[in-house]
């Protein structure tokens, strides 16, 4: 592993700060939306985490923090809504080399990735688009509902339903499938797994209402992450001010 580049405190990716939890996510597992990432490792070298600070910013109840560490596959639930509403798709005249023939169909679901690659659940399945003809006009034009906060979406495309084991990637509400494979992954597999549970604190009720007054608690970590590691936390129940939570880490 490389020498660690930069001061543990340096103000340049290593102090992540200002995550408000509000709102509980309500589970163990890690996989709710509600689950802000805090940390993100460098996608090369990995990083370091050294402890978390929950700073209430008024009146709480008391609550749960629960902490979590996820991978970095970018298997975790997205902070932004599911695409709404149904693919479609139309024979494109763009070229392509999609097979033709009787009983050749292709269905489609879509996944939308907030800034983090965390991944939404998918969208309902498209119609079937059958017998897309080769040569010039071999390609199908799928299109959906945009997704407010999405940085990118997934095109999960399968010849029967519920079958999509392979997925395409834009970064608009449409895409141009020219070719039958595209990166290979099960959808059913690609959602909401990858998350597990570290840690947990008590967070007290907090009654001061001058933010500078409240309390602060540091939760200790040290742990080294792989590229792309990350830190979530979230809520077990929802509060009315919040808690800030800041990350203190390191980059190699």
């Amino acid at each position: 592993m490389a020498a660690n580049t930069s001061p543990i405190y340096s103000a340049y990716g290593d102090v992540h700060g200002g995550d408000l939890l509000t709102t509980a996510a309500a589970d163990y597992t890690g996989q709710g939306a509600l689950n802000a990432v805090i940390f993100t490792a460098d996608a090369t070298n990995g990083g370091f985490i050294q402890r978390l600070r929950f700073k209430a910013i008024g009146t709480n109840a008391a609550t749960v923090a629960r902490i979590y560490f996820n991978n970095g596959d970018g298997r975790l639930a997205a902070q932004i809504s599911a695409p709404t509403g149904t693919p479609t798709g139309t024979l494109s005249t763009t070229g392509g080399t999609l097979m033709t023939g009787t009983g050749i169909n292709y269905f489609a679901r879509i996944v939308a990735l907030d800034q983090y690659d965390g991944i939404t659940a998918a969208s309902t399945e498209s119609a079937s688009v059958s017998n897309a003809t080769t040569g010039s006009t071999g390609s199908i034009n799928w299109a959906w509902n945009a997704v407010i906060g999405a940085v990118s979406y997934r095109i999960y495309v399968g010849p029967i339903t519920a079958g999509q084991v392979t997925y395409f990637t834009s970064t608009t509400n449409s895409y141009t499938q020219t070719a039958a494979t595209g990166t290979r992954d099960n959808l059913s597999s690609s959602v909401n797994n990858h998350n597990m549970l570290i840690g947990e604190l008590s967070l007290p009720a907090t009654s001061i209402i001058a933010t500078a007054a409240t309390v602060d608690i540091d939760y200790p970590l040290n742990f080294a992450l792989p590229p792309g590691g990350r830190i979530l936390a979230g809520l077990g129940s929802t509060v009315a001010a919040g808690w800030v939570v800041t990350a203190f880490g390191g980059k190699y």
